[in-house]
């Protein structure tokens, strides 16, 4: 299930510096590592900036994204991830209920695109997708180009019940196709 993003008021501050996130990213390609679970086919990296509350000392290089993240309430999780081509995510599901994950696009392409539950969407370039982590969901970038986003996570208590104690994957996952 997609939320909308107008729903979530922090978003706004991710979609109008998409640009100079994405700068801040060409600015340390080189440094992603692969994703360590075994969810998907080898294709798919990461650079984490913080992950559950640490700082991984790596803020410095990336000081715009991390202004706005840090700006988030509550947010816990943020970096950027990488589909290389043909890379594949199975279906899998997040391990509580109190996560959204929400999706910056940075570099996409048409070839590349989410299922959550029976719905599939793109990444469009400087666009937020926020869906619920609970919910079976799956990856793939069938192009030839890297699909790029920048991922965060925060507790949320915004909209309604639904939304309480939710831990919002913000990692921005600037679903990214470098160029």
């Amino acid at each position: 299930m997609f939320y909308p993003s107008e729903k979530f008021t922090w978003s706004k501050q991710l979609t109008d510096n998409w640009l100079a996130i994405r700068q801040e990213y060409d600015q340390i390609a080189a440094d992603v590592i692969p994703w360590p679970e075994a969810i998907h086919n080898g294709l798919w990296s990461v650079y984490g900036i913080v992950f559950q509350n640490r700082d991984l000392n790596v803020k410095h290089k990336t000081p715009v994204t991390a202004k706005i993240c840090d700006a988030i309430p509550g947010i816990q999780t943020y970096g950027f991830s990488v589909m290389k081509p043909q890379c594949q995510i199975r279906p899998h599901k997040g391990y509580t209920s109190k996560v959204l994950r929400c999706h910056l696009g940075l570099y996409t392409t048409s070839d590349a695109a989410i299922q959550v539950g029976q719905d599939i969407q793109k990444w469009h370039e400087g666009q937020v997708m926020v869906f619920d982590d609970t919910i079976i969901h799956s990856a793939w970038n069938n192009g030839k180009e890297d699909r790029l986003q920048c991922e965060s996570i925060k507790n949320s208590i915004e909209i309604k019940e639904k939304y309480l104690w939710i831990t919002l994957i913000a990692l921005i996952w600037i679903a990214a196709i470098l160029v």
